[in-house]
């Protein structure tokens, strides 16, 4: 289930890279319609990213931001 959810999702992305590609080639990168397809491509890629991270075996799980603890501290810190 989950492997045809990744494939699916890998396909979706190279399928929105292609056509934002080709439509940045003829409206340029600013067209409003080439930045609406790197908007969605970017949520894609963002869904991949945390499936595969999921996907990981607790052991080798890191976590996304690697000092996230010190992050947190500093945010205590500022926030006195």
């Amino acid at each position: 289930m989950i492997l045809g959810i990744v494939s699916a999702l890998r396909e979706t992305i190279d399928e929105y890279r292609q056509s934002m590609y080709e439509l940045a080639k003829k409206k340029g990168i600013s067209d409003p319609h080439v930045i609406k397809i790197s908007q969605k491509l970017d949520r894609k890629i963002i869904m991949l990213q945390k499936i595969m991270y999921h996907l990981q075996p607790s052991s080798t799980a890191k976590s996304l931001y690697p000092d996230e603890n010190q992050i947190e501290h500093a945010n205590i810190i500022h926030s006195k």
